[in-house]
């Protein structure tokens, strides 16, 4: 193997790629970066078994080949050669060792043995289109409720669930949901996960109870699919593909970020608890004013203790901290409506509150409340008529006495 191409675009293939190298390689070959030089064209992969990242760009190639090279010392030194150079890269010793060279800069580098590296799957087929910086949007906004909790992969996931041309992202810790819908542009049909098992109804009969689940879905680990979309980001459009075991985002350039699917895992039922809110009064907020007045006000909440949010007239008043505690308290301006009067109170967790408020991205927030004790769906205020595609629903904390 041998090749010459530019400093900057090795740089940026290479530090690109090394996003899915294990911290802790499981077996040491995964700690290597597979290169593969054919004509024109040098191909970068790198996997820790859950998460595949590929990327292609172009090269001037004498000679064809393959290696797998230490990742993280090989984006170490891209990150250091002189900007604006060339650098050559060649398999030497007898294919023992990858020579990188770039004006005076020499170094050499083991090569791992590439019989050992594992097979890495083929992308999945192609199903749909979507704005990369639309899905880099949509996937912060309800990653943010994703648990972190691995003894509980259920909910370490965001759902994904096609409707149409429309896809629905879910994610939840128990505590909240957080829900967005966005449009796509569908190229091919979506795999659909036990589609032959959905039996006919007999005549007469209604429609198949489990028609309203007949909608391609998959469980897709929220922080690869984060990493993913953030990785992917800018001003082109994402390829979506999708198979029964894998979901994977490319650019037209030939970057391709792929996780597997959770399979083995059910996403716990959120719908019934979106649709059946029953709300009974609306309290709109400004944001950028609730925020502040929150951040303020939980640095007095101790530990695992709720920030109350008090109905005083025209404002709610923020509060934390009690008994010989140090307490705080402040004032945003709320537009009330419904059935609560003056010194009804909610409380929350601040943390929680605090990334609701921020996910809205939005100027004014919607509080849409039930009761103290059941949860409110927070939603950005938009104008009359418009409907957002974002949901946000915590639970509050309940009080004693």
């Amino acid at each position: 193997m041998k090749l010459r191409l530019s400093v900057a675009a090795l740089t940026d293939a290479v530090s690109y790629t090394a996003r899915a190298l294990p911290a802790r390689p499981p077996v040491p070959v995964l700690a290597g970066m597979l290169l593969t030089a054919t004509t024109g064209t040098l191909h970068l992969a790198a996997s820790d078994t859950e998460v595949y990242t590929a990327d292609t760009t172009a090269a001037e190639v004498a000679d064809a080949g393959q290696a797998v090279v230490p990742g993280r010392l090989l984006n170490d030194i891209c990150s250091r050669l002189p900007k604006g150079a060339d650098v050559d890269l060649e398999l030497v010793d007898k294919g023992t060792r990858l020579a990188v060279a770039s004006r005076s800069a020499r170094f050499t580098l083991p090569v791992l043995p590439l019989g050992e590296y594992p097979a890495l799957p083929a992308l999945p087929g192609a199903v749909a289109t979507v704005p990369a910086g639309t899905l880099a949007h949509t996937v912060a906004q309800v990653a943010i409720a994703a648990s972190t909790d691995q003894t509980l992969p259920a909910i370490t996931g965001i759902q994904l669930r096609l409707e149409g041309e429309r896809l629905q992202l879910s994610a939840t810790d128990r505590y909240r949901i957080a829900r967005h819908e966005l449009a796509l542009t569908l190229t091919a049909p979506v795999p659909r996960k036990g589609a032959a098992k959905r039996r006919k109804p007999e005549p007469g009969e209604g429609p198949d109870p489990a028609a309203k689940d007949a909608a391609p879905q998959a469980l897709v680990p929220s922080r690869a699919l984060s990493e993913a979309a953030r990785a992917l980001d800018g001003e082109h459009a994402l390829t979506l593909h999708w198979s029964e075991g894998l979901f994977g985002l490319a650019t037209p350039g030939g970057r391709s970020y792929t996780t597997r699917i959770l399979t083995a895992h059910q996403f716990p039922k959120t719908d019934f608890l979106l649709q059946g809110l029953g709300a009974v009064a609306t309290w709109t907020l400004p944001v950028a004013e609730a925020a502040a007045a929150l951040q303020r006000v939980a640095l007095v909440a101790t530990r695992n203790t709720p920030v109350l949010l008090v109905l005083d007239g025209a404002t709610v008043r923020i509060e934390a901290g009690s008994g010989d505690d140090a307490r705080g308290s402040d004032r945003v301006s709320v537009n009330a409506s419904g059935e609560f009067g003056d010194g009804f109170t909610i409380a929350f967790n601040p943390g929680y509150l605090a990334d609701a408020l921020k996910a809205l991205d939005a100027p004014e927030a919607e509080l849409h409340i039930s009761k103290a004790d059941k949860p409110v769906l927070l939603l950005p205020r938009l104008g009359e008529g418009a409907q957002t595609p974002y949901q946000h629903l915590l639970m509050p904390v309940r009080l004693s006495g």
